[in-house]
């Protein structure tokens, strides 16, 4: 079941960012997402060590974010997070331990839980990524028609691409 070939022709990696960037700090995970992209452009032997890799950013819930998952080996979801932590605190993790407290992309009153699109995607064969991966920035306001995002949250954009980078390096899984 481990492997480090992508299927399909779709990279082993999938790098999304979600949110909205017209509603203020939601769109954080979109600002990650481009900052990550650029430091991949940049580079190229990361791609040489890990696979390739994609991004993509995303403003839908779950149904919609289990199809783009599939196919990929593994994946690092960003997304902003109302977690009562101070705005800008970034935090890594699998989707077990976000306990509910994203933002509405993760799980959204208007579509399945991600978690419970992952449980359908899998019951119906899907090939899902073996590692789901979670970078999210704490924030206090996520429905402001706003393109700027809070100054602590706009400040978290580097670290938090920082946090994914890592993630990236990390080795991916190689069963014998």
């Amino acid at each position: 079941m481990c492997s480090v070939e992508a299927t399909d022709d779709r990279p082993v990696t999938l790098v999304l960012g979600l949110g909205n960037p017209i509603l203020g700090d939601d769109g954080v995970g979109w600002r990650v997402a481009e900052e990550v992209e650029r430091r991949l452009d940049a580079d190229k032997q990361l791609e040489r060590l890990v696979g390739p890799v994609e991004v993509d950013r995303l403003a839908v819930g779950g149904l919609a974010i289990m199809e783009r998952l599939v196919g990929h080996q593994r994946a690092v979801l960003i997304d902003a997070v109302l977690d009562g932590r101070p705005p800008g605190t970034i935090a890594v993790g699998t989707l077990a331990e976000t306990d509910g407290r994203l933002t509405g992309h993760l799980d959204s009153a208007h579509d399945a839980t991600l978690s419970a699109a992952l449980e359908v995607g899998a019951a119906l064969g899907a090939r899902l990524p073996e590692t789901l991966s979670l970078v999210t920035v704490s924030t206090r306001r996520v429905s402001d028609f706003d393109e700027f995002m809070s100054g602590e949250v706009a400040a978290a954009v580097v670290p938090a691409a920082d946090e994914v980078m890592a993630l990236l390096r990390r080795p991916a899984e190689v069963c014998a």
